[in-house]
C-alpha cells in the first residue's frame, strides 16, 4: 500500500511538473519571438523546459520521501539547507544534459538557452521554498504532537494517581462520643502531596496523621500514599507515636529519595480521657484551642527521612472538655496574598480565627478557616496543598453533637 502510494504520488508530481514545464517553455519561446521576430519558435526549448522541470520535481521528490528522513536528526537549519542544495542541484544537472543534448543550439541561441534555464532555476527555488516551508510547518505539526501525546498520558497517569489517592483519604469522619471531627483535603494540583488517615487503635483510640511531601503532582502523591500505608499498617502495632515517626523515617532514608521532604504529624487520642500523644517530624505544631486559650503542641523533630539516627519525641497533652485539637498543613499558614506575595497567611491569623469560633463547633470552625484563607488568597491559584483535621471534644453538659 504504502509503496503503490508513493507510486502515485511521483506520477501526480511528474504529471504537474511537465505541465508547469510546457507551460514555462512555451512562454520563453513566445516572449523571445515577440521581442525579436527573427528568431522562431523552437519546441526544442518546450522539450527541455519539460525535462528540466521533471528533473528536478524528481529529484525533489525523491529526496524530500526517501533522502531527507535520513537526516531528521540534524538541526532544522541545516535540513532546509539540504532541500534547497537538492533542488538547485537537480537544476543544474539537467541544464548540463540539455547542453550535451544539442550543444550547438546552446551556442547559437545563447539568450534563449539562459532564459529557460533562469525560468527553471526560479521554479527551482520555489520548489525549494516550499519545500522548506512544509518541513517547517511538518516538524512544528509532529512537535506539536508529541506534546499533545505526552501532555495526555500524563493527565491520565494524573487522573489515575488521582483516583488512586482518593481511594486513601477517608470518606467520612470517625464517630466518636463526646467528639465531633471535620476535615478538608484541597490539593493545589490534580493530585497533591498532602494526606491525612483515621486509623483505629487497640483500647477504643484514635490514631490521626496528616503528613505533606515537598512537591505536588503523581511522584509526590505516591510517596505520600506509601508513608500512608506504612503508618496504617504499623500504628495498631507501636503505641509510641515517636517510635512509627522513627520507623518512618527508616523507611524513607532507606528508599533513597534525595531532596524529596515529608513533613508527618501523628496523634493518638484516648476518647475516654482525652489524652493525647504525638509526634511530630517536621510538621507545622497541631493547635488546641479552648476557654484557656491557644496553645501549641511542640514536641517536633526533623522531617522523615532527612536523619534517621536522631530518635523523634513523644509529647503528651489532653484534649479537655470544650477544647479542640487542630491539626494542619503549611498550604494554610503560608499561603501568599493576593495583595502582596510576601505576606502570609500565618499561625497568628490561625490562632486569631481559632480563638474567635471555637465555641461554634468542629465544621463551623473548619469552614470559618477556609473562608478566611480564601479571602486571603482571592481568585489567584493555591500555591500549596491545604489540610485541616479539626476534632472538637464537647462540654460535658452538651454529651452530643453540634446541629
Amino acid at each position: 500500500m504504502r509503496s503503490a502510494s508513493a507510486v502515485r504520488g511521483l506520477l501526480a508530481w511528474a504529471l504537474g511538473a511537465a505541465v508547469i514545464g510546457a507551460l514555462i517553455g512555451v512562454a520563453v519561446q513566445i516572449l523571445i519571438t515577440t521581442l525579436d521576430e527573427e528568431r522562431s519558435f523552437d519546441w526544442w526549448f518546450v522539450r527541455m523546459s519539460v525535462l528540466m522541470a521533471l528533473g528536478i520535481t524528481i529529484t525533489t521528490f525523491i529526496g524530500s520521501r526517501y533522502a531527507l528522513p535520513q537526516f531528521a536528526y540534524l538541526p532544522p537549519l541545516i535540513r532546509q539547507g539540504v532541500i534547497l542544495l537538492t533542488v538547485v542541484g537537480g537544476s543544474i544537472a539537467v541544464s548540463m544534459l540539455s547542453i550535451l543534448d544539442r550543444p550547438w543550439i546552446v551556442l547559437a541561441r545563447p539568450l534563449d538557452f539562459c532564459a529557460l534555464v533562469g525560468a527553471n532555476t526560479v521554479l527551482a527555488l520555489l520548489i525549494g521554498g516550499a519545500l522548506v516551508a512544509w518541513d517547517r510547518l511538518k516538524l512544528s505539526l509532529e512537535s506539536a504532537y508529541e506534546e499533545l501525546r505526552a501532555k495526555e498520558a500524563i493527565e491520565r497517569e494524573m487522573t489515575l494517581a488521582r483516583e488512586v489517592q482518593q481511594e486513601l483519604l477517608p470518606l467520612r469522619a470517625p464517630r466518636l462520643h463526646g467528639y465531633d471531627v471535620a476535615f478538608l483535603c484541597r490539593p493545589a494540583a490534580m493530585v497533591g502531596g498532602d494526606t491525612f488517615d483515621f486509623i483505629e487503635l487497640p483500647e477504643s483510640r484514635l490514631g490521626v496523621t496528616v503528613g505533606d511531601v515537598v512537591g505536588k503532582g503523581v511522584p509526590a502523591a505516591l510517596l505520600m500514599a506509601s508513608v500512608q500505608a506504612l503508618a496504617r499498617a504499623m500504628a495498631p502495632r507501636e503505641r509510641s507515636p515517636a517510635r512509627i515517626n522513627h520507623i518512618l523515617s527508616e523507611s524513607l532514608g532507606q528508599g533513597g529519595r534525595p531532596g524529596r521532604l515529608v513533613t508527618f504529624a501523628y496523634v493518638v487520642l484516648d476518647p475516654l480521657s482525652g489524652e493525647l500523644a504525638y509526634s511530630l517530624a517536621g510538621h507545622h505544631p497541631p493547635l488546641v484551642v479552648g476557654s484557656a486559650g491557644v496553645r501549641s503542641l511542640e514536641a517536633c523533630g526533623l522531617p522523615l527521612g532527612v536523619n534517621v539516627g536522631i530518635p523523634y519525641e513523644c509529647g503528651k497533652d489532653a484534649l479537655a472538655p470544650g477544647e479542640t485539637l487542630v491539626i494542619f498543613t503549611d498550604g494554610l499558614v503560608e499561603a501568599p496574598s493576593a495583595r502582596d506575595g510576601s505576606i502570609e497567611f500565618g499561625t497568628e491569623r490561625v490562632r486569631e480565627i481559632l480563638a474567635g469560633n471555637y465555641r461554634r463547633g468542629a465544621r463551623a470552625l473548619l469552614d470559618a478557616l477556609v473562608d478566611a484563607y480564601l479571602a486571603h488568597v482571592s481568585d489567584q491559584p493555591a500555591s500549596d496543598d491545604m489540610t485541616i483535621v479539626v476534632i472538637e471534644r464537647f462540654r460535658e453538659r452538651e454529651g452530643g453533637r453540634h446541629e
